[in-house]
C-alpha cells in the first residue's frame, strides 16, 4: 500500500471516528422534541420561554412519484416577564419522520419584499429553501396577518397582543434528504436593540437583531446536519428592565414633598380658638415680656 493510499485511509477514519463522536456528543440539559429536531433554549431565570401549545400539518412536496407528503410538528412558546407583559412569542417546525428522502424538492419561495431584509443563500438550487426574513418593527396588525397569517391567528385566538414595538425573524431551511426546520419569532425590541443615544447609535441600532438572527439561523442549519438534531435557541443579547414604572423610593418622595417645619406659636393659635365659645373672641397671645 502506497503512502498516500495509508494517509487517505487514516483521514477517513478520522473522519469516521470525528462523525461517530459527534453523533454521540452528550445533548443539552434541557431540550424539547420538536419533530425529529431537539430544541435548547436559554435558561434566564428572569425571561425564559414557557411552553404554550402543539400544532401539527402535513407540506405537499414534489414530485410526487418520488417524494412522500411531509408531515410536521410546531411547537410554541411564550416569554413574558415577572410582571406578565409578554416580550417574545416563538413558533418552531420540524418534519416528523427521518431523513429517508433522497429526492426531495421543495418548491417554497423567498421574494424580495419591502421594508423586509431577506436573505436567499439558496442561489439557483431549487430543490432547497434557505430563507432568512427580518424585519425590525412588526407590531401592524396587517403585516402579520398578510405575511404570517398563523401567528397572527395565534395571537388574535388566545387574545394575547403586545405593549411595545416588537421585532419579527422568520427563517425556513429545508434539505434533499426530507430534512425541514422552520421558525417564527416575534421579539420585544428592548431585547435586541441597544439603548439609542445619538443618530450613530440609531443608524447602528439593527446590528444586534442581525446578529441575532444569523445565530439562529446557523443553529437551525447545524441541527439538520447531526443525528440528535439538538437546535440551540441563542439568548437574546439584551435584558428588560423588570421593575414598575410607577414605583417611587421614599427618599426620592422626601425631596420632591418638603416636609413641613413645626410652629409652636401657630399650634397655639389654633388650640385657643378651637376651644374658645362661640361668639367670643379667642384669647390674645400673653404679651412678650418688656426688656430692660
Amino acid at each position: 500500500m502506497s503512502f498516500s493510499a495509508a494517509r487517505s485511509l487514516s483521514w477517513l477514519g478520522c473522519a469516521a471516528a470525528a462523525v461517530v463522536l459527534s453523533a454521540c456528543a452528550p445533548l443539552p440539559s434541557n431540550v424539547e422534541p420538536v419533530g425529529r429536531t431537539l430544541v435548547s433554549m436559554d435558561q434566564n431565570t428572569d425571561l425564559r420561554w414557557t411552553y404554550w401549545g402543539t400544532d401539527s400539518e402535513v407540506l405537499d412536496v414534489l414530485p410526487e412519484d418520488l417524494a412522500k407528503d411531509k408531515p410536521l410538528q410546531a411547537k410554541l412558546w411564550q416569554m413574558r416577564t415577572r410582571l406578565g407583559e409578554l416580550v417574545g412569542v416563538m413558533s418552531l417546525r420540524s418534519n416528523v419522520d427521518d431523513l429517508n428522502n433522497k429526492n426531495t424538492v421543495w418548491t417554497q419561495d423567498c421574494p424580495k419584499q419591502k421594508g423586509v431584509l431577506v436573505e436567499r443563500t439558496q442561489g439557483l438550487n431549487i430543490g432547497r429553501v434557505d430563507c432568512l426574513r427580518i424585519k425590525r418593527t412588526a407590531n401592524s396588525s396587517d403585516w402579520l396577518a398578510q405575511n404570517d397569517a398563523a401567528m397572527a391567528s395565534r395571537l388574535e385566538a388566545a387574545g394575547v397582543y403586545f405593549a411595545r414595538p416588537v421585532a419579527y425573524v422568520s427563517y425556513q431551511f429545508t434539505t434533499s434528504n426530507g430534512g425541514y426546520v422552520e421558525a417564527q419569532v416575534l421579539v420585544d425590541q428592548r431585547l435586541v436593540r441597544p439603548p439609542i443615544r445619538s443618530s450613530v447609535d440609531f443608524l447602528a441600532a439593527g446590528r444586534s437583531l442581525d446578529r441575532w438572527a444569523q445565530a439562529l439561523a446557523r443553529s437551525m442549519r447545524e441541527s439538520t446536519g447531526y443525528f440528535n438534531g439538538v437546535l440551540t435557541v441563542p439568548p437574546f443579547p439584551y435584558e428588560i428592565d423588570q421593575q414598575p414604572y410607577y414605583e417611587t423610593k421614599q427618599d426620592d418622595s422626601d425631596v420632591l414633598f418638603g416636609k413641613e417645619k413645626p410652629n409652636p406659636q401657630a399650634a397655639e393659635e389654633k388650640a385657643a380658638s378651637v376651644v374658645a365659645p362661640a361668639g367670643t373672641a379667642p384669647a390674645a397671645a400673653a404679651p412678650a415680656p418688656a426688656k430692660r
